[in-house]
């Protein structure tokens, strides 16, 4: 199981889910309590290792915003749109995660409540599973993961709040939710 660790501010919280076994570093760039500068991306870039993927989480963003992101090292490109399409986000060759997955061309399409970060969470149940790559958001906690991979068989999960306390990140959550999407996972495959 794929495993984004999102909205990522300090040194000590990307060392604990890069070593948690985080297959993905979220950096928001949108408007958000989790916002973050270029400087402090590319402060945290450093701790990153190559094979662990670096996201750059933006919504409807200029194109010289997203140019400036992805110079401190991005390997993917997470898109949120209210209004317009940006088609030129494909010049940069990144793979592109985008929530709106209508007649998207993205690498891979994200499944997340109305407004990320909310930690709203979404009817897994009743939701239909798309027939291409997809990582699972919205709302999931170390509690509910589990059931949301075996409802939705995603490619991936992505978390923020979920694994907060008081609006920050919880190392021991992250620690567990990672443990717990993964662990969820092998148990699916040994069926």
């Amino acid at each position: 199981m794929f495993v984004k660790i999102c909205g990522l501010t300090t040194e000590a919280s990307v060392v604990t889910a890069v070593e948690a076994g985080a297959d993905a570093i979220g950096f928001v760039f949108a408007d958000s309590p989790r916002q973050i500068d270029i400087a402090t991306a590319q402060r945290l870039r450093r701790l990153i290792p190559n094979e662990v993927r670096v996201v750059g989480v933006f919504l409807d963003p200029t194109v010289e915003e997203v140019e400036a992101a992805v110079a401190c090292g991005l390997t993917d490109i997470q898109l949120h749109r209210r209004t317009r399409p940006l088609e030129a986000f494909r010049q940069f060759e990144l793979p592109l995660i985008e929530a709106d997955h209508h007649q998207s061309e993205a690498d891979v399409i994200l499944l997340d409540a109305p407004t990320p970060g909310s930690g709203q969470a979404l009817d897994w149940e009743t939701l239909e599973r798309p027939e291409r790559t997809f990582w699972l958001a919205g709302g999931l906690t170390v509690d509910n993961v589990g059931a949301a991979i075996r409802a939705m068989r995603p490619d991936g999960v992505d978390v923020s709040s979920g694994v907060e306390t008081n609006g920050q990140k919880d190392h021991d959550k992250i620690r567990a939710f990672i443990g717990r999407a993964k662990e969820e996972t092998r148990c699916i495959h040994n069926q």
